[in-house]
Formats: structure tokens, sequence, C-alpha cells
């Protein structure tokens, strides 16, 4: 996992783990590492991870099942990144002939 500067470090192991939610390589009913297994390989204190994740489980993307760990709740928003890419672009006015044809510079490229 990569730890950014710019917040907490239990708010990027939250995030790094929210991402993984949202791409869908956790997926719901998947058990999470354990806050030892993930302390020990982000080299912090298991405080910080169990932390991080209460977080998530405040925000409803895992639940907690005592003496199991936590678990990708079911019914997750996932959002799909390109839908949101695209989306995006046409809000800041870009037509879809724009899109289609930086698409096409772009394949054009490979």
């Amino acid at each position: 996992m990569v730890i950014s500067n710019s917040s907490t470090i239990y708010e990027s192991i939250a995030s790094n783990f929210r991402r993984m939610i949202d791409a869908g390589a956790l997926k719901p009913g998947d058990a999470l590492p354990s806050v030892r297994e993930v302390a020990l390989a982000e080299r912090v204190n298991p405080n910080t991870v169990a932390r991080a994740f209460s977080l998530l489980q405040e925000e409803g993307y895992v639940s907690s099942v005592p003496k199991k760990g936590y678990f990708v709740c079911q019914g997750v928003a996932k959002e799909n990144p390109i839908r949101k890419c695209l989306e995006d672009l046409l809000k800041l006015g870009y037509s879809k002939e724009d899109i289609e044809k930086e698409l096409s510079e772009l394949e054009g490229k490979e």
C-alpha cells in the first residue's frame, strides 16, 4: 500500500481499502486482512489500523464480526471510474465527438 503524505496514516490505510472495494478487488462478503497483518505489512501500530477499519465501518464499507474480523458490506456503491471520468468531461463542456477524437488518437499511439 502507498501511504499518502497529505493525510494521516489511518486515513491513508482506509483510503487504500476504499479504493480496492470501489474497484471491485474486494467484493461484498470478502474478509479484510487482520488488523495485525496490515499493521505488520505497513509497519504501523495495530491501533492505527483498527482506527482505519473503524472509519471504513462508519462509512458503511465494512462491517465487524466479533472474533472473526472485518468484511466488505453488501451493496457498497461501486463507482465506475471510466463512467465518472466521462461524466466529468461532459460537465466540463467536452462533446462526445471531442472525447471520441482523443480516444482515437490515443489508440493510434499504441
